[in-house]
Protein backbone atom coordinates (compact mmCIF):
# COMPACT_ATOMS: atom_id res chain seq x y z
CA UNK A 1 0.00 0.00 0.00
CA UNK A 2 1.81 3.14 -0.64
CA UNK A 3 1.74 5.88 1.59
CA UNK A 4 -0.40 9.46 1.21
CA UNK A 5 2.41 11.15 2.75
CA UNK A 6 4.40 13.60 0.57
CA UNK A 7 7.98 15.50 1.33
CA UNK A 8 7.02 19.31 1.10
CA UNK A 9 9.53 20.21 -1.79
CA UNK A 10 9.19 24.03 -0.88
CA UNK A 11 9.87 22.84 3.00
CA UNK A 12 13.17 21.38 1.72
CA UNK A 13 13.55 24.46 -0.49
CA UNK A 14 13.47 27.20 1.90
CA UNK A 15 15.61 25.35 4.45
CA UNK A 16 18.46 24.54 1.52
CA UNK A 17 17.91 28.28 0.76
CA UNK A 18 18.38 29.34 4.28
CA UNK A 19 21.55 27.55 4.36
CA UNK A 20 23.10 29.19 1.83
CA UNK A 21 21.82 32.00 2.58
CA UNK A 22 23.61 31.71 6.04
CA UNK A 23 26.93 30.97 4.54
CA UNK A 24 26.99 33.96 2.15
CA UNK A 25 25.91 35.91 5.11
CA UNK A 26 29.32 34.51 7.26
CA UNK A 27 31.49 34.75 4.31
CA UNK A 28 30.34 38.18 3.51
CA UNK A 29 31.20 38.71 7.50
CA UNK A 30 34.74 37.39 7.07
CA UNK A 31 35.54 39.87 4.45
CA UNK A 32 34.32 42.69 6.12
CA UNK A 33 36.47 41.83 9.50
CA UNK A 34 39.37 41.18 7.60
CA UNK A 35 38.88 44.51 5.52
CA UNK A 36 38.26 45.96 8.97
CA UNK A 37 41.64 44.52 10.41
CA UNK A 38 43.55 45.80 7.27
CA UNK A 39 41.75 49.18 7.10
CA UNK A 40 42.49 50.17 11.52
CA UNK A 41 46.29 50.77 10.93
CA UNK A 42 45.90 52.72 8.19
CA UNK A 43 43.28 54.76 9.72
CA UNK A 44 45.60 55.10 12.69
CA UNK A 45 48.42 56.03 10.29
CA UNK A 46 46.45 58.92 8.98
CA UNK A 47 45.52 60.01 11.87
CA UNK A 48 48.98 60.31 13.33
CA UNK A 49 49.77 62.09 10.44
CA UNK A 50 47.02 64.31 10.69
CA UNK A 51 47.93 65.25 13.49
CA UNK A 52 51.06 66.16 13.25
CA UNK A 53 50.83 68.20 10.33
CA UNK A 54 48.32 69.89 12.29
CA UNK A 55 51.54 70.26 15.29
CA UNK A 56 54.02 71.73 12.64
CA UNK A 57 51.48 73.80 11.81
CA UNK A 58 51.13 75.28 15.03
CA UNK A 59 54.71 75.47 15.61
CA UNK A 60 55.04 77.80 12.75
CA UNK A 61 52.23 79.70 13.46
CA UNK A 62 53.86 80.22 17.30
CA UNK A 63 57.22 81.26 15.00
CA UNK A 64 55.63 83.72 13.53
CA UNK A 65 53.68 85.41 16.28
CA UNK A 66 57.25 85.19 18.29
CA UNK A 67 58.44 86.97 15.66
CA UNK A 68 56.23 89.58 15.72
CA UNK A 69 56.61 90.50 19.24
CA UNK A 70 60.48 90.26 19.19
CA UNK A 71 61.48 92.60 16.32
CA UNK A 72 60.68 90.54 13.36
CA UNK A 73 63.35 87.78 14.71
CA UNK A 74 61.99 84.29 14.38
CA UNK A 75 63.06 82.24 17.08
CA UNK A 76 66.20 81.01 17.17
CA UNK A 77 67.18 77.31 17.05
CA UNK A 78 70.10 77.71 19.55
CA UNK A 79 72.79 80.65 20.51
CA UNK A 80 76.06 80.49 21.90
CA UNK A 81 78.01 83.38 23.95
CA UNK A 82 81.41 84.81 23.44
CA UNK A 83 82.68 81.41 25.38
CA UNK A 84 80.99 79.39 23.12
CA UNK A 85 78.99 78.11 25.43
CA UNK A 86 75.13 76.89 24.16
CA UNK A 87 71.62 77.78 25.29
CA UNK A 88 68.89 79.40 23.80
CA UNK A 89 67.63 76.11 22.50
CA UNK A 90 64.35 76.24 20.86
CA UNK A 91 62.70 73.44 22.47
CA UNK A 92 62.98 75.19 25.94
CA UNK A 93 62.46 78.78 25.21
CA UNK A 94 59.33 79.18 27.55
CA UNK A 95 58.19 82.20 25.69
CA UNK A 96 58.34 80.54 22.44
CA UNK A 97 56.35 76.95 23.86
CA UNK A 98 53.56 79.21 25.84
CA UNK A 99 53.02 80.49 22.05
CA UNK A 100 52.42 76.67 20.58
CA UNK A 101 51.03 74.81 24.02
CA UNK A 102 49.73 77.76 25.85
CA UNK A 103 51.99 76.90 29.26
CA UNK A 104 54.73 75.22 29.19
CA UNK A 105 55.97 72.63 31.58
CA UNK A 106 59.88 72.30 32.42
CA UNK A 107 61.41 69.53 34.17
CA UNK A 108 63.58 70.53 37.29
CA UNK A 109 67.06 69.00 37.69
CA UNK A 110 69.39 68.32 35.27
CA UNK A 111 67.34 67.83 32.64
CA UNK A 112 65.41 71.26 31.69
CA UNK A 113 63.97 70.03 28.35
CA UNK A 114 60.60 70.90 28.01
CA UNK A 115 57.55 68.59 28.41
CA UNK A 116 54.05 68.81 26.98
CA UNK A 117 51.01 66.83 26.27
CA UNK A 118 51.75 63.76 23.48
CA UNK A 119 48.76 65.79 21.41
CA UNK A 120 51.36 68.51 20.47
CA UNK A 121 53.92 65.38 20.01
CA UNK A 122 54.20 63.06 16.67
CA UNK A 123 52.43 60.07 18.15
CA UNK A 124 54.34 57.52 16.19
CA UNK A 125 57.57 58.71 18.13
CA UNK A 126 55.77 59.11 21.26
CA UNK A 127 54.13 55.77 21.11
CA UNK A 128 57.08 54.24 20.35
CA UNK A 129 59.18 55.85 23.31
CA UNK A 130 56.69 56.28 25.86
CA UNK A 131 56.71 58.64 28.53
CA UNK A 132 60.15 58.86 29.11
CA UNK A 133 60.57 60.77 25.88
CA UNK A 134 57.25 63.19 26.27
CA UNK A 135 59.56 66.28 25.03
CA UNK A 136 58.99 67.45 21.84
CA UNK A 137 62.69 66.89 20.69
CA UNK A 138 61.68 63.30 20.67
CA UNK A 139 59.25 64.80 17.80
CA UNK A 140 60.48 67.51 15.86
CA UNK A 141 63.70 69.23 15.10
CA UNK A 142 64.63 72.79 13.97
CA UNK A 143 66.63 73.64 10.79
CA UNK A 144 69.05 75.94 11.78
CA UNK A 145 70.32 78.89 9.90
CA UNK A 146 73.36 78.75 11.46
CA UNK A 147 75.86 75.65 11.71
CA UNK A 148 75.76 73.92 15.22
CA UNK A 149 79.83 73.21 16.35
CA UNK A 150 81.19 73.53 20.10
CA UNK A 151 83.81 75.93 18.38
CA UNK A 152 81.60 79.11 17.72
CA UNK A 153 80.96 82.03 19.55
CA UNK A 154 78.85 85.03 19.38
CA UNK A 155 76.09 82.93 17.66
CA UNK A 156 72.42 83.53 17.23
CA UNK A 157 71.17 80.83 15.00
CA UNK A 158 67.33 82.79 14.42
CA UNK A 159 65.99 84.72 11.03
CA UNK A 160 64.86 87.75 10.87
CA UNK A 161 61.50 88.39 8.73
CA UNK A 162 63.52 90.78 6.25
CA UNK A 163 66.15 88.27 5.05
CA UNK A 164 64.11 85.16 4.23
CA UNK A 165 64.58 85.42 0.37
CA UNK A 166 62.52 82.47 -0.29
CA UNK A 167 59.67 81.56 3.01
CA UNK A 168 57.55 78.86 0.94
CA UNK A 169 61.06 76.94 0.35
CA UNK A 170 62.99 77.10 3.46
CA UNK A 171 62.29 74.53 6.41
CA UNK A 172 61.74 75.41 9.96
CA UNK A 173 60.31 72.64 11.53
CA UNK A 174 60.84 68.76 10.26
CA UNK A 175 59.69 65.80 11.89
CA UNK A 176 62.93 64.83 13.91
CA UNK A 177 64.94 62.97 16.74
CA UNK A 178 66.55 65.69 18.21
CA UNK A 179 66.05 69.02 18.85
CA UNK A 180 68.44 70.17 16.09
CA UNK A 181 68.18 69.81 12.74
CA UNK A 182 71.45 70.04 9.97
CA UNK A 183 72.26 69.41 6.41
CA UNK A 184 74.55 66.95 7.84
CA UNK A 185 71.68 64.60 9.14
CA UNK A 186 69.46 64.34 5.65
CA UNK A 187 70.21 60.80 5.43
CA UNK A 188 71.01 59.34 8.77
CA UNK A 189 67.45 58.09 9.76
CA UNK A 190 67.57 54.29 10.67
CA UNK A 191 63.66 53.64 10.76
CA UNK A 192 63.83 53.38 14.21
CA UNK A 193 63.22 56.03 16.99
CA UNK A 194 66.64 55.69 18.90
CA UNK A 195 68.38 57.69 20.71
CA UNK A 196 67.82 61.55 20.58
CA UNK A 197 70.98 62.76 19.63
CA UNK A 198 71.63 63.07 15.81
CA UNK A 199 70.86 65.96 13.91
CA UNK A 200 68.58 64.20 11.83
CA UNK A 201 65.48 64.02 9.50
CA UNK A 202 62.90 61.49 10.32
CA UNK A 203 60.95 60.14 7.24
CA UNK A 204 58.60 58.40 9.88
CA UNK A 205 54.97 59.01 7.91
CA UNK A 206 55.45 56.43 5.67
CA UNK A 207 58.94 56.63 4.33
CA UNK A 208 58.26 60.45 4.66
CA UNK A 209 59.36 63.98 6.64
CA UNK A 210 57.09 66.55 7.62
CA UNK A 211 58.11 69.84 7.05
CA UNK A 212 56.84 73.45 8.05
CA UNK A 213 58.03 75.76 6.37
CA UNK A 214 58.52 79.80 7.04
CA UNK A 215 55.27 80.85 5.14
CA UNK A 216 53.02 78.56 7.66
CA UNK A 217 52.35 75.43 4.83
CA UNK A 218 53.05 72.18 5.72
CA UNK A 219 54.51 69.67 2.95
CA UNK A 220 56.12 66.58 3.20
CA UNK A 221 59.77 65.37 1.41
CA UNK A 222 61.42 62.13 0.94
CA UNK A 223 64.73 60.84 0.43
CA UNK A 224 64.57 61.33 -3.12
CA UNK A 225 63.24 65.01 -2.94
CA UNK A 226 66.41 65.35 -0.55
CA UNK A 227 68.37 63.92 -3.25
CA UNK A 228 66.79 66.68 -5.55
CA UNK A 229 67.98 69.89 -3.52
CA UNK A 230 71.46 67.80 -3.26
CA UNK A 231 71.62 68.41 -7.30
CA UNK A 232 70.54 71.78 -7.06
CA UNK A 233 72.66 73.64 -4.16
CA UNK A 234 72.83 71.05 -1.81
CA UNK A 235 73.49 72.73 1.87
CA UNK A 236 72.71 76.20 -0.11
CA UNK A 237 69.80 75.07 -1.53
CA UNK A 238 66.42 77.17 -0.29
CA UNK A 239 65.52 74.45 1.64
CA UNK A 240 68.25 74.27 3.90
CA UNK A 241 68.99 78.29 3.39
CA UNK A 242 66.84 81.09 3.65
CA UNK A 243 68.59 83.99 2.72
CA UNK A 244 69.26 83.64 -0.88
CA UNK A 245 69.28 80.14 -1.13
CA UNK A 246 68.93 77.85 -4.53
CA UNK A 247 65.64 77.15 -5.55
Amino acid sequence: MKSNIRKNPSAHSLSGFTLVELLVTISIIVVLAALIFFAIPRVGTAAGRANSTDNLHKLQLANGLYASDNNGRYVSTFTQDSDGKTGGLWDRNSDFLDLYVGVSRPTSGKSQESRVSPNYLDSIAYKARASGYDTLKASYGMVSKENYSSGNSDVDSGYRMAELTSPAQTAAFVTAVNWLVQYGGRFSWKGEEGKVNAPAIAYRHNGKALVAYYDGHVGEVSRKDIEGFDKRGGNDNSFWRGNNGTP
